[in-house]
């Protein structure tokens, strides 16, 4: 069992302009993304057991913030976390969504530059004070 760490967050920016199924498909998958990085440490343990013994799986130890912001804010947002290197990043990309085939994706992207790529959202995890700072423009996804 992990001791829960309020030191470090994840935190999700989505592009505010997208149709429900398509920003709730970019938080899943950046959230999934940070399940599967943080593995053991995502969690401080298997279960919370009821009363009547029903083990309930449990959830992330981590805040996880969802916030909206335009496709521009996004843009240079994604230009500024260049030069964030302690924190963990994954950009969900227009292609992501556009086909579900990795090969498609890794050679739609392998002929664009990065800033080209259209970010759909963004997802951050590290210190909780950083990505509070680095946030702080965009409002709570609503």
């Amino acid at each position: 069992m992990n001791k829960q760490d309020f030191n470090q967050r994840i935190s999700l920016v989505i592009n505010s302009e997208l149709e429900n199924w398509q920003a709730l498909n970019a938080a899943s998958h950046i959230s999934a993304y940070f399940g599967n990085l943080l593995a053991e440490s995502f969690g401080t343990g298997k279960f919370f057991t009821t009363a009547d013994g029903v083990d309930l799986p449990r959830n992330s130890q981590y805040p996880i913030v969802i916030l909206k912001a335009s496709p521009k804010q996004l843009k240079e947002f994604a230009c500024e976390l260049d030069t964030q290197g302690e924190l963990d990043k994954m950009y969900f990309i227009k292609e992501m969504i556009d086909t579900t085939n990795d090969d498609k994706i890794e050679a739609l992207v392998s002929i664009q530059d990065k800033e080209e790529l259209i970010n759909l959202g963004i997802g951050l995890f590290g210190d909780n004070k950083l990505i509070k700072k680095l946030t702080a423009n965009f409002t709570l996804w609503s």
